[in-house]
C-alpha cells in the first residue's frame, strides 16, 4: 500500500518513527532558546532605513486583552524596526507605543489612534484598509476567549484577506515578519513588502468582479437569465455574449456616440491575461492592465450593442 492511497490512520502508523525523531530533548530545547535569543539580538541591532515612514502605508498593531502583555513585550523588543513605520492601532496599543517611545518624540511619526476594539476600533482599522492606507496588520488574537465584537474582528480579517495585505495573527508569525520588514527597509526593496506601497487584492477578487459584471448585464437587459449567457468559448478563449462572440468593431456605427477606445471589450475586461506571477499572486495591477477610461459607460454601451446583435441573430433581421 502506497502512502498516496493509505488511510490517515495508516499514514500515522507509517510515520511513527519519524515523529519520534522530532521529539526534542531538554538540551535541544535549550539550544533552540539560545538560537532564538541570538537571532533577536542581531535582528534588533540599529540600522538605517531607505524609506521614510511617510513613504509607506501604516502598520497596525492590535491585541486582545489577554494578549496585551505579549504585545507590550513585542513592541519593546522590536522597537527599532517598528519605529520606522507609521504605527496605528487601537487605543491601548497606541498608549503602549507612546509610553515606550515618547509621545512627542520628533523621530517618530505616529499614525492614527483608533478607539477600543469593542467600541469600533477594529472597524476603523478596516476603514483605513479600504482607504488604501494600511500595509500590514499585526493582530494578536486571543483564541480562548469569546469577544462581544466578533463580527468586527471577522470583518477586519476578511478585508485584510481581500486586500491581500500582510497579516500576522500571533507572536510567532509577527517575529518572523520582523526579519522581512527589516530587510526591506535596510535594502530599500519594496518587492518584499508590496502592500505598504500599492493597493493589492486577493486572487479571488477577479472572479468576484466577473460575477458582478454578469449581474450588471442581467440588470440592464431586464433578463435575469442573461448573465449565464455570457460564456467562455473554450476553443477560441474569448467571451461570447448570448452566443454572439464579442469582436472588435465591424465598421457599423450604430449608436457609437463614444470614442472607439472607450468601447467595452468583454474579452479584454473579463478575461484579462495574467502576464506575471506578481499580478496573480498579489493582485498587483500592472500599467498595461489598467481599465480603459469611462469604463462604466463602456460596459453599458457594449452590453447594449451586444443585445442588438443578439436580437438580430434571433430575428434574422439587421436592425440599425
Amino acid at each position: 500500500m502506497t502512502s498516496e492511497r493509505a488511510t490517515f490512520s495508516d499514514q500515522l502508523d507509517m510515520d511513527v518513527d519519524e515523529r519520534h525523531r522530532r521529539v526534542t530533548t531538554d538540551d535541544e530545547k535549550y539550544q533552540l532558546a539560545i538560537e532564538i535569543d541570538e537571532t533577536i539580538t542581531n535582528l534588533t541591532a540599529p540600522f538605517k532605513t531607505k524609506f521614510d515612514p511617510s513613504d509607506m502605508r501604516q502598520l497596525a498593531l492590535v491585541a486582545h486583552n489577554h494578549m496585551k502583555p505579549a504585545m507590550k513585550e513585542f513592541i519593546g523588543t522590536y522597537s527599532g524596526i517598528l519605529q520606522k513605520f507609521r504605527i496605528t492601532g487601537t487605543q491601548t496599543t497606541m498608549r503602549m507605543c507612546k509610553t515606550l517611545w515618547g509621545e512627542d518624540n520628533p523621530e517618530i511619526q505616529y499614525g492614527l489612534t483608533c478607539t477600543s476594539g469593542p467600541l469600533g476600533g477594529d472597524a476603523q482599522i478596516a476603514a483605513l484598509m479600504c482607504m488604501e492606507d494600511l500595509g500590514a496588520l499585526i493582530f494578536f488574537i486571543d483564541p480562548l476567549s469569546a469577544h462581544p465584537h466578533q463580527a468586527d474582528i471577522d470583518s477586519l480579517n476578511r478585508l485584510a484577506n481581500c486586500g491581500n495585505v500582510i497579516v500576522c495573527p500571533n507572536p510567532t508569525s509577527a517575529m518572523s515578519m520582523m526579519h522581512t520588514l527589516r530587510a526591506a527597509l535596510k535594502t530599500g526593496n519594496r518587492g518584499m513588502i508590496p502592500s505598504f506601497f500599492e493597493t493589492l487584492e486577493s486572487p479571488a477578487v477577479e472572479e468576484y468582479k466577473h460575477q458582478q459584471e454578469l449581474a450588471l448585464a442581467a440588470a440592464i437587459s431586464g433578463n435575469p437569465n442573461l448573465g449565464p449567457m455570457l460564456l467562455l468559448d473554450q476553443s477560441t478563449n474569448t467571451r461570447s455574449f448570448g452566443g454572439v462572440e464579442n469582436v472588435e468593431s465591424d465598421g457599423d456605427n450604430d449608436d457609437d456616440d463614444y470614442e472607439e477606445d472607450d468601447e467595452y471589450d468583454i474579452n479584454q475586461e473579463i478575461h484579462t491575461e495574467r502576464r506575471t506571477r506578481t499580478s496573480y499572486l498579489s493582485g498587483f495591477m500592472l500599467p498595461g492592465e489598467k481599465k480603459k477610461k469611462s469604463r462604466k459607460k463602456s460596459i453599458i454601451k457594449g452590453i447594449q450593442k451586444n443585445l442588438r446583435r443578439l436580437n438580430s441573430s434571433h430575428s434574422g433581421n439587421d436592425r440599425p
